[in-house]
């Protein structure tokens, strides 16, 4: 049964880490596609409005279906009532954006966003019909159908997408494109899920479930509302085209990060929570997990600032060059997302009020830094992040150096020799752009100029956290390729006798 079990869940890793690479991969050529074919004041008018579906979303996606997922016997019942229970809940928010619709309109003063939120809310009503299928899925460990979801949401998305906007539609383009994307991946879940609701419903059950939710889903909206308060407030004191190049400029570094971070993040470091026990080894857990995270991305985010104007130009074209410092000032901030690793660790020795008060903190002082930045400019509201990153960072390693041993000195010493080779490859990198040459041919020179630089100083001055790297490298292919010829040999031998 273990082994079972085992071979289920590793199966299920491969298929959502394929859902994850291949899902935004495809979301990032669509937009890219989009971009080129939109105004950025059209591209911005959408954005105006992701805050509140985003926070609809929380409610159906993440409310009784996470309980649903946690519960050791979760029966009939229990998958219906969540199920009748989302679909109220749905009708009920989309009756509220529905009505709020004209204020929202009136508050940006952009009349059109009145119909357009009308529609996009419809978004709500479709999800509610995929959150129990996908939450049986989620407990059958069978991520294949949820990859097939996916995808075919993503593929619907960008087809409808891409034809309206050749169409001359607009803004509409983008509206047609999520709410088709939506309403074919819940057709796509039900159709493949082997489960239909039952006329039955328990406001018990539904209670119960809810009073386990209720948490995860106030730290879910808490993190929702702060994720988008940028676009809210930008989209409030400036225009929608300014707001356009800030979302645009915003989303290759994140859609970066989290394709790197996030899968360094699940393959490099070991579980924390074992090693609770043992805060040594946590310590070298911690330190582990931030050199390795930190070498792959610190080179990304550097190389990425380097080439930001003619990858500008050669995939969105000359009209989104002004995205261009929305862009490099997101790399900066995306620096900061693997040392997050570190509350990790305050999670596994059961300090989860100590990481809640951070959270708190921190986005209170990003708030502030917000406010107090919005009267010097839409680029003072981005440095002003960066600033209260820098803040959080040092509040953070104050908690950290308490409980688990690892201080400040600790990280910028498993952190600056990455930093510094990634400086250095990223103003070599910098410097070819200086060439006047097509933007096309000085990106391809940049990107193989970064790529051999980088590696060739890893080689030559050897610092830690390639030794760590590479290390984890080797003992990865020696045990996958030595299995395979082990078993290739044993069959040999076994043919020969």
């Amino acid at each position: 049964m273990d082994q079972n079990l085992q071979k289920r869940a590793l199966g299920g890793m491969i298929w959502k880490f394929l859902e994850k690479i291949c899902g935004q991969g495809m979301q990032l050529v669509i937009q890219i596609v989009l971009a080129r074919l939109l105004l950025p004041e059209e591209y911005g008018l959408v954005g105006l409005l992701t805050i509140f579906i985003t926070i609809s979303d929380v409610f159906i996606l993440q409310g009784l279906t996470t309980a649903l997922i946690q519960k050791k016997s979760a029966d009939e019942k229990d998958y219906s009532s969540v199920f009748f229970a989302n679909i109220a809940m749905s009708c009920v928010l989309y009756a509220i954006l529905f009505l709020i619709a004209p204020i929202i309109a009136s508050f940006y003063n952009e009349p059109s966003l009145t119909d357009i939120m009308r529609v996009l809310s419809l978004n709500v009503l479709f999800g509610a019909f995929a959150a129990v299928p996908n939450a049986i899925l989620s407990r059958q460990l069978d991520f294949k159908k949820s990859f097939i979801r996916n995808i075919s949401n993503v593929s619907v998305q960008g087809i409808v997408g891409i034809t309206f906007a050749f169409l001359g539609a607009g803004a509409w383009a983008m509206v047609y494109s999520k709410v088709f994307g939506t309403l074919v991946g819940a057709l796509v879940l039900m159709a493949t899920v082997d489960w239909w609701p039952k006329l039955t419903f328990s406001f018990e059950r539904v209670k119960k479930l809810f009073s386990f939710s209720s948490k995860v889903l106030a730290t879910n909206l808490l993190n929702t509302v702060f994720n988008n308060i940028h676009s809210l407030i930008i989209g409030k004191a400036f225009n929608t085209a300014e707001l356009g190049y800030y979302q645009r400029g915003q989303q290759t570094p994140q859609v970066a990060m989290t394709s790197l971070d996030g899968s360094m993040t699940e393959v490099l470091y070991p579980t924390f929570s074992k090693l609770q026990n043992d805060v040594k080894a946590l310590k070298a857990a911690v330190s582990k997990s931030i050199s390795a995270s930190m070498f792959i991305v610190l080179p990304a985010m550097f190389g990425m600032m380097a080439i930001a104007e003619p990858l500008t130009l050669v995939l969105l074209t000359e009209k989104w060059l002004p995205s261009v410092p929305f862009m490099q000032l997101s790399c900066i901030i995306c620096m900061f997302w693997p040392l997050a690793h570190r509350t990790h660790a305050l999670n596994a020795l059961g300090k989860s009020n100590v990481t809640l008060k951070l959270s708190l903190i921190g986005k209170g002082i990003t708030l502030l830094m917000i406010f107090v930045c919005i009267p010097m400019g839409i680029y003072a509201i981005m440095l002003g992040s960066i600033a209260a990153s820098s803040i959080n960072l040092f509040i953070t390693s104050h908690y950290v150096k308490k409980y688990v041993g690892y201080s400040l000195f600790d990280m910028v010493r498993d952190v600056l020799p990455s930093l510094i080779i990634s400086a250095v490859m990223g103003g070599i990198v910098y410097a070819i752009s200086m060439i006047p040459i097509a933007p096309i041919l000085t990106l391809i020179i940049q990107i193989a100029t970064g790529v051999v630089t980088y590696v060739v100083l890893c080689i030559i001055f050897k610092p830690k956290p390639y030794i760590i790297v590479w290390g984890i490298m080797k003992r990865t292919l020696s045990n996958k390729l030595g299995g395979k010829f082990g078993k290739f040999f044993k069959k040999k031998r076994k043919c020969n006798k």
